[in-house]
């Protein structure tokens, strides 16, 4: 199961070109989305063969949350589209890499061994 890790790879981008589909005003944050969008989708991409790098998207999420309130770019889209994704990038990197496996069996119906 890599969707988690290829949703993450997607918000990424999508920060990447936020600034210019939404109309950021503020330097901080059009800087911030473009600097968090290489992180989050190069960490994604890295988490597809070390499961545990997944973890780096979450402290990237959290930051994306609070980087409103800490850079002072109240108001307006850029909040907005940074806690919306800083939640789903950090929910998403929560998620395991691997599916769970159910344990199989060769017996056939009818087997008592």
């Amino acid at each position: 199961m890599t969707w988690p890790r290829w949703i993450n790879v997607a918000l990424g981008i999508w920060l990447l070109i936020a600034p210019a589909v939404l109309g950021y005003v503020d330097a901080y944050a059009v800087n911030n989305d473009r600097l968090l969008g290489i992180l989050i989708a190069a960490s994604a991409i890295v988490a597809l063969w070390a499961p545990k790098a997944r973890f780096v998207n979450v402290v990237l999420g959290m930051w994306l949350i609070i980087a409103p309130f800490v850079l002072g770019y109240l108001g307006g889209k850029a909040v907005a589209n940074d806690i919306v994704v800083g939640i789903a990038v950090a929910v998403f990197a929560f998620l395991p890499s691997r599916a769970i496996t159910r344990p199989t069996t060769n017996a056939r119906p009818g087997d008592l061994s």
